[in-house]
C-alpha cells in the first residue's frame, strides 16, 4: 500500500479548494497575484534601496520646510502643525530637534534637500516602473533628471497645499465650535477629533494617490488607484500606532535611547517603502480601466500615404507586457 497516497490526495484537494476560493472571491485572486507581481519583481531588495534614500530626504525636507516657515510666515500656529503632522507621521523623527536647527541647517537642506530627493525618486521611479514591468529609466538622462525634480518639487507642493487646507478647515471647524457651543463642550470635541482624524486620512489618501501615480509617470483611472491608495493609507495608521508604542518603549528604557532613533526610523521607513510597492503591485495586476505609460517614446510620424483613416492618437502608449492576460492584469 502507497503511504504517500493519502497525503497526495490532501494536497489535491487543498489545491482544488483554493482554486476555487480564488475563482469565487475577486479580491483574494486580486491579493494572490499583486504578491506574486511583488515577489517577481524583488520589491524586497528594492525597499531597502529606496529606504536609503528616504531616510536623508526625509530629514532634508523637514529642515527645509521649517526653515521656509520660520522665515517667511514666522507663524508658531503653523510651525507647531508641521511639527505635529511630521510628529504623528514620523514617529522616530526628533521634530523639537529639526524646528530648533532650523537657522543654521536650512542652507544645508537647501542644498541637500534637491540631491537626496533626485536619489530618492531616481530610486522610487525605477522600483515602482519595474513592479509594472515597464522600461525603468525612460528616455534621456538628462531630461530624466529634470522630470524627477519636478516630481520632487510637485510632490512637496502637493504636502504643503493639503497641509494648509487641513490646517485652515481645522480653524474654520474650531472658529464654528467658539462660536456656537464652546470648543470645551463635549460634542464639539468629538466633531472636532472625527475632523482631524478624517483631514488627516485625506491628505494621506492624496500623497498616496500621487506617490501611485507621478514617480512610476503613469496616468490610471481613479477607481484603479483608489484602493491601493488606501491601503498605503490604512497601513501606514497601523505603522505610526506601532512606532508610538516602540518610541513609548525606548523612552522607558534610557539603554535604548543610543540607538534607537536612527533604528527605529530605518524600520519604519523600510515596512513603509514594501507597504508602497506592495500597493503599486496590486495597481498593476488590476483590471480596471486602462492606464498609460506617460514616459512611453511617441510613435515616429508616418506620410501622408501612411495615414489611416480616422483619428490618430498622438497620447502615450497603454502599458501592456508580453505576458498579459486578462487574468494577469490587461490594461484594457
Amino acid at each position: 500500500m502507497n503511504a504517500t497516497g493519502p497525503i497526495r490526495r490532501s494536497a489535491k484537494g487543498l489545491a482544488a479548494g483554493w482554486r476555487r476560493a480564488r475563482d469565487r472571491h475577486g479580491w483574494l485572486d486580486h491579493l494572490v497575484r499583486a504578491v506574486v507581481r511583488y515577489d517577481e519583481a524583488d520589491a524586497g531588495r528594492l525597499s531597502a534601496a529606496l529606504t536609503y534614500y528616504t531616510f536623508f530626504a526625509t530629514f532634508s525636507l523637514a529642515l527645509l520646510a521649517f526653515a521656509i516657515l520660520g522665515r517667511v510666515l514666522d507663524d508658531p500656529t503653523v510651525l507647531a502643525t508641521v511639527q505635529q503632522y511630521l510628529s504623528e507621521n514620523f514617529p522616530r523623527l526628533d521634530v523639537q530637534a529639526l524646528r530648533d536647527a532650523r537657522g543654521t541647517a536650512g542652507a544645508v537642506a537647501f542644498v541637500a534637500l534637491p540631491l537626496t530627493g533626485l536619489f530618492w525618486m531616481d530610486s522610487l521611479r525605477s522600483a515602482t516602473r519595474a513592479i509594472w514591468r515597464v522600461e525603468q529609466y525612460p528616455g534621456n538622462f538628462f531630461l530624466r533628471q529634470l522630470i524627477d525634480l519636478g516630481v520632487v518639487a510637485g510632490l512637496g507642493l502637493l504636502l504643503a497645499l493639503s497641509l494648509a487646507v487641513a490646517f485652515a478647515a481645522e480653524r474654520l471647524l474650531t472658529w464654528l465650535a467658539v462660536l456656537t457651543v464652546g470648543p470645551e463642550a463635549l460634542p464639539a470635541q468629538w466633531v472636532l477629533t472625527a475632523a482631524g482624524i478624517v483631514l488627516g486620512l485625506g491628505v494621506n489618501t492624496l500623497l498616496a494617490m500621487a506617490l501611485l501615480t507621478a514617480p512610476p509617470r503613469l496616468r490610471l483611472p481613479l477607481r484603479r488607484v483608489i484602493g491601493p491608495a488606501l491601503v498605503i493609507t490604512v497601513g501606514l495608521e497601523i505603522l505610526k500606532s506601532l512606532g508610538q508604542a516602540y518610541v513609548n518603549l525606548t523612552v522607558a528604557n534610557p539603554a535604548y535611547q543610543v540607538v534607537a532613533g536612527a533604528a527605529g526610523m530605518l524600520l519604519f521607513l523600510k515596512v513603509l517603502n514594501q507597504l508602497i510597492l506592495l500597493a503599486t503591485a496590486l495597481a498593476a495586476t488590476s483590471t480596471a480601466g486602462t492606464v498609460t505609460d506617460l514616459a512611453a517614446p511617441r510613435p515616429a510620424p508616418r506620410t501622408t500615404g501612411d495615414i489611416p483613416a480616422g483619428p490618430v492618437s498622438g497620447t502615450a502608449a497603454p502599458v501592456r507586457h508580453p505576458d498579459d492576460t486578462p487574468t494577469e492584469g490587461a490594461q484594457e
